[in-house]
């Protein structure tokens, strides 16, 4: 019987040692991946990401962007990039402090830095954000994340790399419900912070994590992390358009409301404060609702109204609910495809580019040609 005992714990620590040493290997594979979470966690090596693409000459044209095209007729339009490609200096915005917290911004991986659900992580493709705003831009929506998960990414994000020039929030999350994990388990891995909030939502999942490290990379993002491994991840707009039953099956769909959890409303209020209080721009953008379905929501005028007047001063509100409203510009109910995401930067364009850092000439030439980037 000793021998039997002695034999069984000898396996169960083989195999927990083994566990361990797998797991930490597997951890430092997929940090390396070009997958945009792993920015978060990867130490920042600000040599090795340029703001743009400094091979990109005065004069040359610069390749287009995956993940979205630019409009007919661009190529001979100023380009907000190039422009910014032939300076050899980018000051700092004028009302950007020079010493305590702000101090930091935008020494890490992005000038600019995007949080939300599916609809920030699909409306929101960082080659456009770059050309819109002149700055190196990061995306971390995720998909079915409320916005309680969205405050983890961000004081995660801050932690390691310093506040961002500006913070792009699609708010959307704030219907979802606060006790959703959506893609978070596998980063609880890298983040303390994240570890903490599994334990608290999902004891039994956050129990056999840690009893076969392993586990935490049982899911469908692991596999995300190693196509990043292979070849860079690209833009995660969406191409296709609403499907006709889908369309009637809305139509015949019954009235609902919109409500937000006060979870994500005190998220919401922790990530504004901590955004301000470190010298951030902070831009509230609504992305478009495939019209039928916004007609379908009781109180989708009420709700961001109310939404509205809870922000603080100095937050920038871009409601663009509207700036998109034919059928073929939409995947679904609630996100874009790739031409919705074009027509939506453009109504959004005399808005958002003031928030970012381009040069004024660059943006007096850009509007004095009639230039409508994406």
């Amino acid at each position: 019987m000793y021998r039997l005992l002695a034999c069984i714990a000898l396996i169960l620590a083989t195999v927990t040692a083994m566990d361990r040493v797998l797991a930490s290997a597997l951890g430092d594979l997929l940090l390396r991946s070009s997958d945009r979470f792993m920015t978060v966690y990867r130490p920042f090596e600000a040599e090795a990401q340029p703001a743009i693409d400094q091979g990109v000459k005065p004069g040359a044209k610069p390749d287009v962007k995956p993940g979205i095209k630019p409009p007919a007729g661009q190529e001979e339009q100023p380009n907000a990039l190039l422009v910014k490609a032939a300076l050899t200096t980018q000051p700092r915005p004028a009302n950007a402090p020079t010493t305590g917290p702000a101090a930091k911004l935008a020494s890490g991986p992005a000038d600019v830095l995007v949080l939300g659900n599916s609809r920030a992580d699909n409306h929101f493709p960082v080659s456009a954000l770059q050309d819109m705003t002149c700055g190196r831009a990061l995306n971390l929506g995720m998909g079915g994340a409320p916005t309680v998960l969205s405050a983890l990414l961000w004081d995660d994000y801050v932690e390691r790399h310093g506040a961002p020039r500006l913070l792009v929030l699609e708010p959307t999350g704030l219907v979802d419900n606060p006790h959703d994990l959506a893609d978070l388990p596998l980063l609880a891995y890298y983040s303390p912070r994240i570890d903490a909030f599994v334990r608290q939502e999902n004891q039994e999942l956050w129990m056999a994590n840690h009893a076969f490290n392993l586990m935490t990379f049982n899911n469908n993002q692991t596999m995300r992390l190693i196509a990043g491994l292979v070849k860079p991840a690209a833009d995660r707009t969406l191409v296709g358009a609403i499907p006709d039953p889908m369309k009637a099956q809305l139509a015949a769909a019954p009235e609902e409301m919109m409500t937000a959890d006060a979870a994500n409303w005190q998220a919401l209020d922790h990530i504004i404060a901590s955004a301000q209080a470190q010298g951030t721009r902070v831009a509230v953008v609504i992305t478009p609702y495939f019209p039928t379905y916004a007609g379908k929501l009781k109180n989708f005028d009420a709700f961001f109204a109310d939404l509205k007047g809870r922000l603080p001063a100095g937050v920038t509100v871009i409601d663009a609910r509207r700036a998109v409203d034919k059928d073929e510009l939409f995947m679904d109910a609630l996100h874009v495809n790739e031409d919705g995401v074009r027509a939506m930067f453009a109504a959004m364009e005399p808005d958002l580019r003031p928030l970012g850092s381009c040069p004024v000439d660059a943006m007096a030439s850009l509007s004095g040609t009639g230039n409508t980037t994406h």
